[in-house]
C-alpha cells in the first residue's frame, strides 16, 4: 500500500497561494464577480486545510468542482474563446490546483504558472502602473519558489523568517535585470511585430464608436483616461481649432446618425500643403476600432492607412496596441467646392414623419433668409440667446428627438446639440453632416505635448456652403463657450478644488507618456538609433543576435565574479557541505523526507548504513553549528571533513546457507 505523502506546511502553502493571488488580481476584477469569488474561497479553504491538516477531498468531488466552474466561466464569458476567457480560464484551473495542492511538485507549478499570468495581463494594459504589480507579483512567486526549495532542502527557518526569503528574491531579481535590459534593447527586432492581436482585447473599454445618438458621448465623460498624446513639432493650435477628426455620419434613421458606405470607401482628394499647415506626432492608445485621428486636413497618410472623401483617416486593421503616426494638416483647405448631387441627396435626407415642429422652424427660416450663411448665424444667435444649456443631466428623447431637445428639454451634451441642428438644417435644405472626435486637450507644458482624454469626445456639425464647401458649425459652442476653451469638466461644473490631485495626475501622464516613447514604442528604427548614438555602425539582424550573445556573456561574467567575490560569511561553507551530504544520500535512496529534521533523519536512516552511528555525530554537530551560538572554525572544519569522508553504504544483508 502507498504510503501517503506527509502534510505540507502552512508556511509554504501561503507563499504560494499569495503568488498565485497577486499575480491572477487583474484578471480577478475583470471576471464576472461570481467566478472571482470562487477562486478565492478555493484559495481560502487551502489555507484552512493547512492550518488544520485537513486531507483533500475524494476525486469525484474535484471533477464535479472543476467541470462546474468551468462550466461558469463558458456562461459568464458566453463562450471558452478569447483571450480574456483563457486567462480566465488559467486562473480557476489554478485555483481547482488548490484542491490537490498536497505535494512539493504542486506547489512548484503553481509558483511557476504564476509567473506566466502575471505577463498576460500585459495582453490588455501597458500602462505605466503595472510595471509594480509585475515587479511585486515576481518577487512574491520567487520568493514562494525560494520557500519550497528550504522545504525541500529539509532546513528549518531562521528566526528572520519572510524577511530573508524577500530579501534573497530580490537579490535574484535585482541580478536579473541586467539580463533583461540587455534583451530588451538588443534583441534583433522587426519593422512590424511578429503577430497581432485580435479584436477585443480590451475587455470593452469605452471609446467613440461609429455611430452617435443621443447619450453615446456623454458616456465617455467619466472615462479620464488617455484617448491620445500629439506632439507638434511648432506652437500648437489654439483651442478653437484643436478640433480632432474621427468618424463622419451621413445616415440618419431618427435616433440614430452612422456612416454611409460610399463616403468612407471612396478615397479623398489630395490635399495640398499650405503656409500654416500643422506638424505633428500622435501617440494613439488601442481603442480596438480602425480609425486615426487628425486636424483638418490631412496632408499626409500614415503608414497601411488610407483617407476617405470625408477626411477620415482609417487603417486595415483595428489598433489594438499603442499606435504612432506622423501627420501634417492643411487647415486652410477648401473641402469639396462643388457637391455631386449622391453626396446632397444624402445629405439632406430626413426620415418622414418625424419632427414636424423642426420641421416647421425650417420652413419659416427659409422664408425668412435666403442666404444660407445668414440661416446659420440666425440659429447660432438664437441658441445663445435663448435658455439652452450644456449639461450631463439630460432625459432619454422620443421618436421626435430634435422637437423635444429644441422646444422642451433644452438641456444636453453635445451630440444632442449636434443632431438638433443637423436635422435642422437639412430640413431648411443646407446639405449636412455630423463629425464625431475629440476637442481640445491639455497642453502638458513640462513634457512638451498634448493630452487628449476619452472625456473630451466630442460631437459638431458640418455644412456645406457654394462659396466654401464643406464648413465646420459648432453649435455646442455657441451654448457654451468654455467647452471650447477650457474642455468638458469645467464646462460642465465639474472642478472639484483638489488642484493637487490635478497635477500628481498630469505628472504620472508625463511619466506614462516617456514610458510610451521609449519602451513600448522602442522599434528598429529606434534601435538602430541608439546603435548610433553609441557609436555603433548600422547593424543587420545577425550583427545585433551576436552583440545581444556577447553582452549576456559579458554580463553572466561579471554577475558570476560578483557572486564569487561576495564575503565568505555569506558563502556560508557548512550549509553547502550539508547539502552537498544530503546530494549523495538521495542518490543512494535515503534522503531526507519532506520536513523532516536533521536528528529524526539521522534517527530513522542510520540503522540502514554500514556506519550509521556517525550519522547520528554528523546531525548532531550541523545541527549544534547551524542553531547554536557556536562560532568556532575548527568545529566548522571538523564538521565540512567529516561530511565529506562519511561513507554512505548501506548495510549489506545477511547471506542465507543454502541446504
Amino acid at each position: 500500500m502507498k504510503q501517503a505523502d506527509p502534510p505540507l506546511p502552512l508556511g509554504p502553502v501561503a507563499w504560494t497561494i499569495a503568488a498565485f493571488l497577486v499575480a491572477a488580481a487583474p484578471h480577478l476584477l475583470a471576471m464576472p464577480p461570481l467566478l472571482g469569488a470562487v477562486v478565492v474561497l478555493l484559495c481560502g479553504w487551502r489555507l484552512l486545510a493547512a492550518g488544520k491538516g485537513w486531507r483533500p477531498p475524494p476525486g469525484w468531488l474535484r471533477l464535479l468542482l472543476t467541470v462546474g466552474a468551468i462550466a461558469l466561466l463558458a456562461v459568464g464569458f458566453g463562450g471558452l474563446w478569447g483571450r480574456r476567457a483563457a486567462t480566465g480560464l488559467l486562473c480557476l484551473m489554478l485555483a481547482a490546483k488548490m484542491l490537490e495542492l498536497y505535494r512539493l511538485r504542486d506547489l512548484r507549478m503553481v509558483a511557476s504558472v504564476s509567473l506566466f499570468l502575471i505577463a498576460t495581463q500585459f495582453l490588455f494594459d501597458e500602462s505605466l502602473v503595472y510595471i509594480a504589480y509585475l515587479f511585486g507579483g515576481v518577487l512574491i512567486a520567487i520568493g514562494a519558489l525560494l520557500r519550497i526549495q528550504l522545504l525541500e532542502l529539509g532546513e528549518a527557518i531562521p528566526r528572520s523568517g519572510n524577511r530573508r526569503i524577500i530579501r534573497d528574491a530580490a537579490l535574484m531579481l535585482l541580478a536579473a535585470l541586467p539580463v533583461a535590459l540587455i534583451l530588451f534593447v538588443s534583441f534583433p527586432r522587426l519593422a512590424e511585430p511578429l503577430w497581432g492581436l485580435p479584436d477585443e482585447v480590451m475587455d470593452g473599454k469605452t471609446g467613440l464608436s461609429d455611430t452617435m445618438s443621443p447619450g453615446s458621448i456623454a458616456d465617455l465623460y467619466i472615462d479620464d483616461s488617455a484617448a491620445f498624446r500629439a506632439e507638434f513639432n511648432a506652437t500648437p493650435p489654439p483651442p478653437e481649432r484643436r478640433y480632432w477628426r474621427g468618424p463622419v455620419l451621413w445616415r440618419f434613421d431618427g435616433d440614430t446618425w452612422e456612416r454611409a458606405f460610399l463616403a468612407s470607401r471612396t478615397p479623398a482628394t489630395k490635399v495640398p500643403p499650405g503656409p500654416d499647415d500643422f506638424l505633428y506626432t500622435v501617440q494613439l492608445e488601442p481603442h480596438e476600432r480602425r480609425w486615426l485621428f487628425a486636424l483638418d486636413y490631412p496632408v499626409t497618410t500614415p503608414n497601411e492607412a488610407r483617407i476617405s472623401l470625408d477626411f477620415q483617416v482609417t487603417r486595415r486593421d483595428p489598433v489594438t496596441a499603442l499606435t504612432e503616426y506622423r501627420m501634417r494638416s492643411n487647415p486652410g483647405f477648401t473641402d469639396m467646392p462643388q457637391l455631386p448631387e449622391s453626396l446632397r441627396r444624402l445629405a439632406l435626407s430626413l426620415p418622414e414623419d418625424r419632427n414636424p415642429r423642426t420641421l416647421e422652424m425650417a420652413r419659416q427660416l427659409r422664408e425668412r433668409f435666403e442666404d444660407d450663411r445668414a440661416l446659420i448665424d440666425h440659429v447660432l444667435d438664437w441658441l445663445r440667446e435663448e435658455p439652452f444649456y450644456y449639461s450631463l443631466e439630460t432625459a432619454p428623447l422620443g421618436r421626435h428627438g430634435a422637437d423635444e431637445f429644441l422646444f422642451d428639454l433644452r438641456r444636453g451634451y453635445c451630440e444632442y446639440y449636434a443632431s438638433a441642428f443637423a436635422v435642422l438644417m437639412r430640413a431648411a435644405g443646407i446639405p449636412t453632416r455630423v463629425v464625431t472626435g475629440y476637442q481640445g486637450g491639455y497642453w502638458q507644458e513640462g513634457g512638451q505635448y498634448l493630452l487628449v482624454r476619452q472625456s473630451d469626445a466630442h460631437a459638431w456639425v458640418e455644412v456645406w456652403l457654394a462659396e466654401s464647401g464643406w464648413t465646420r458649425v459648432d453649435p455646442t459652442a455657441a451654448v457654451s463657450p468654455a467647452r471650447i476653451q477650457s474642455g468638458a469638466r469645467v464646462a460642465t461644473g465639474d472642478a472639484t478644488g483638489l488642484d493637487w490631485i490635478s497635477s500628481l495626475r498630469y505628472r504620472y501622464d508625463r511619466l506614462q507618456h516617456l514610458w510610451n516613447a521609449w519602451v513600448l514604442g522602442f522599434d528598429a528604427d529606434q534601435q538602430q538609433s541608439m546603435m548610433r548614438f553609441l557609436g555603433l555602425p548600422r547593424l543587420s539582424s545577425t550583427g545585433m543576435a551576436l552583440l545581444m550573445v556577447g553582452l549576456l556573456g559579458l554580463t553572466i561574467l561579471l554577475l558570476a565574479w560578483a557572486w564569487l567575490k561576495r564575503p565568505a560569511g555569506s558563502r556560508d561553507p557548512v550549509l553547502r557541505a550539508w547539502l552537498s551530504f544530503i546530494h549523495r544520500m538521495r542518490r543512494r535512496g535515503l534522503g531526507p523526507a519532506i520536513g523532516e529534521t536533521p536528528l529524526a533523519w539521522a534517527k530513522r536512516v542510520a540503522p540502514e548504513l554500514a556506519e550509521g552511528e556517525k550519522l547520528h555525530e554528523l546531525a548532531e554537530s550541523y545541527c549544534l553549528i547551524r542553531y547554536g551560538d557556536h562560532e568556532d572554525e575548527k568545529l566548522h572544519e571538523r564538521f565540512i571533513d567529516q561530511s565529506r569522508r562519511l561513507p554512505t553504504d548501506r548495510v549489506e544483508p545477511p547471506s542465507t546457507a543454502s541446504v
